[in-house]
């Protein structure tokens, strides 16, 4: 047959389907009315959690990104330290991250025009505490302005997008402001103990280097210590070839570590140290409520519920809900990862195998750790950071002239930041930018403590005994 003739279809039958299409479309019909109804509420419903949760959700995705950022900046640590060991198996360097002494071919200055000192009280009035009288001794111009301490994230941030953090206009405190919170002299603690120290160790064996927490400026103090000190009969000693300064980057069992890991640990730089009764630690602190800031930007090994909102974290508020804590109840407990304590002639437990100690909160690690350290009966010096901003050349002289050292005539200066760029130090500030935040009061409390059950918490759990015996103004 003709497909002229073929019947045809009456369900394919074009006005027929067309009129079904728009039955279906039809929005004056009861069932798509519902349907309409339901997705509205739906959508209504959404937002509404959102708008509940909304504080929540970001603090979540806050506390993820810290996490993640934390592992990177542990990688990147790993990175910058093996690249930094091969750096210095072709060039010299002085600066030993890892802890070890200076050695080589460097020579931080001319030993023999080294001279033995014996630090004058009357020699204060030669170095001002004047903040551009400071500059100029360091050779710093503040006219270029400073770039500013920023977070681990900020820092890789405007790396990833090639740029560069904007330089801040250098605004100096006035030197009544600096006074204000440090006082008008510099505070060494256990300069009485320093000859017991160097009649016990030959001066051929005296060592000495930076302890302290995270965020406390050791790297600072050790590198201080190797551009203008040096342990004189050790360094011509015929028993250490490679001309040994006798200052370390760090204490024999860690630096970060409580004073408790002495003698009971040995860190991966000191198997060779026989006796870390030979070591002197320099314990350095730091004021605490500006040691906290530096905690919020740069965690390190530090593990407590922290969000931008809030840090430093010390009693929950609404953003520490989801962390399981209740607004105004108790505190924010912290736990710090050190390495797990190993000394002996068995193998050395693995870097990942670290051991946590618990605080009650980030007050009560500053108060804790340095608490200790004071209260230790074996030769120690204890020496502020700021003081190493303010009162720098009498502060490394003390410490240089106890363990029995011997200055660099022409006191050097650490312009640029001393923890480097690489890694978890990424956005440290120099040292234009610390002595304009170290010496601003406003800055001191400025993005820190913001909440009132911080600021009581603060001033009712801080080591007063402490503050006070090392000058720090109170909250």
């Amino acid at each position: 047959m003709s497909s002229r003739y073929q019947a045809v279809d009456p369900e394919c039958n074009p006005s027929r389907t067309r009129r079904r299409g728009l039955q279906i479309f039809n929005f004056n019909s009861t069932r798509i009315a519902c349907i309409l109804s339901i997705l509205l509420s739906l959508t209504l419903c959404l937002q509404i959690v959102l708008l509940l949760y909304h504080d929540e959700f970001v603090t979540q995705m806050a506390m993820m990104e810290s996490k993640l950022l934390d592992e990177i900046s542990a990688v990147e640590d790993i990175a910058s330290d093996a690249i930094n060991a091969a750096y210095r198996l072709g060039e010299t360097n002085y600066d030993d991250e890892d802890g070890g002494e200076a050695k080589g071919r460097f020579r931080p200055f001319d030993i023999h025009k080294t001279k033995a000192v014996s630090w004058d009280e009357s020699s204060s009035s030669k170095y001002s505490m004047e903040p551009m009288d400071i500059l100029k001794r360091a050779g710093v111009d503040p006219s270029e302005g400073y770039v500013p301490s920023v977070s681990f994230k900020q820092a890789r941030m405007a790396e990833r997008q090639g740029r560069t953090i904007e330089k801040k206009m250098a605004v100096l405190p006035s030197l009544e402001e600096i006074q204000s919170m440090y006082g008008s002299k510099s505070y060494i603690i256990g300069l009485e103990r320093c000859e017991d120290f160097r009649k016990a160790v030959p001066p051929i064996n005296r060592l000495m280097g930076p302890a302290g927490l995270f965020n406390s400026a050791t790297n600072l103090l050790g590198t201080l210590l190797k551009m203008n000190c040096v342990n004189k009969e050790r360094y011509e000693s015929k028993r250490y070839r490679q001309a040994s300064t006798g200052i370390l980057g760090q204490a024999p069992w860690g630096k970060h570590n409580p004073v408790s890991w002495r003698l009971k640990h040995s860190a991966r730089f000191a198997k060779s140290i026989l006796h870390q009764t030979d070591f002197l630690p320099i314990v350095i602190i730091k004021d605490p409520i500006t040691w906290m800031a530096s905690m919020c930007r740069h965690g390190y090994e530090t593990r407590w519920w922290r969000v931008p909102q809030h840090c430093p974290n010390l009693v929950p508020n609404r953003y520490d809900i989801k962390g399981g804590y209740n607004v105004g109840e108790g505190e924010i407990h912290v736990r710090i990862k050190f390495a797990t304590p190993y000394i002996g002639k068995e193998p050395m437990p693995d870097r990942k195998n670290l051991t946590f100690v618990n605080y009650t909160s980030l007050v009560d690690v500053w108060n804790t750790w340095y608490g200790q350290w004071h209260d230790v009966t074996f030769p120690r010096v204890m020496i502020r950071f700021e003081d190493l901003l303010f009162h720098a050349e009498e502060t490394v002289t003390k410490i240089c002239e106890c363990g029995g050292g011997r200055m660099n005539p022409d006191f050097r200066y650490m312009e640029d930041s001393a923890k480097g760029s690489g890694g978890s130090h990424k956005g440290s500030a120099g040292f234009l930018a610390s002595l304009i935040t170290y010496g601003n009061s406003t800055l001191r409390m400025k993005d820190i403590l913001k909440e009132e059950n911080d600021v009581h918490y603060a001033r009712d759990h801080l080591d007063k005994e402490l503050m006070e015996l090392f000058g720090y103004a109170s909250i």
